[in-house]
Order: C-alpha cells, then structure tokens, then sequence
C-alpha cells in the first residue's frame, strides 16, 4: 500500500477533532453505522477531493434522498470539504463492491 497523502491525513485529523458535531448530524436524519469510502479512506485523497460516507437509514424517516442530501450539505460546512452521503440500500451493485473494498468505520 502507499503512503497516505498529507491531505488525506488532514481530512482524517478533520473528522476525528469533530466526529460529535458530525455523528450529531446523522442522528438528525435517522443514519447510523457512518463509513468512509473512496480517496480518503483509501488514504490517496489530493486537493479537490471530496469525502465519501456510507450510511444506513432508519426506513421510516422521510425521503432517502432528501436526507442523504441535507446531510451532505450539513457534513460539508462542517468540515470545509465536499461530502459525498450514499445510503446503502440505494446503492448499486457495482458501486457497493467497489465501496466495501474501501470502507472503514467513521
């Protein structure tokens, strides 16, 4: 494996010092079980890059793409970077393959 990029680091660093805030904002739209996938967590995230997260939504609390957008929008002013929200059962199977490989917990 590569070294980890020094953006990626940051972006990681990031989400540690405001997992709370973060985790906060899930709660509010009823997703659970947080995962990063993609450049980050694959650790080879340059400038642009945006954050990639996976979560499961409770079935019975609204419009999934309603949430997984205002929680996108919400994640990204927190952090100061384009967020990416995909909820699992939205996913398509080639997508979802490639996301598992890279997938670590928030």
């Amino acid at each position: 494996m590569s070294a980890v990029t020094e953006y990626a680091s940051t972006v990681r660093r990031t989400i540690d010092a405001r997992r709370d805030a973060l985790l906060a904002v899930l709660g509010r739209y009823g997703a659970t079980n947080p995962r990063l996938f993609g450049s980050v967590a694959r650790g080879d995230a340059r400038p642009g890059s945006d954050v990639d997260v996976l979560v499961d939504l409770d079935a019975g609390a609204g419009n999934p793409l309603l949430r997984v957008a205002g929680i996108g929008e919400e994640l990204s002013g927190l952090l100061g970077v384009r967020v990416d929200v995909v909820a699992e059962s939205l996913l398509r199977d080639s997508v979802a393959t490639t996301a598992r490989r890279d997938m670590v917990p928030l």
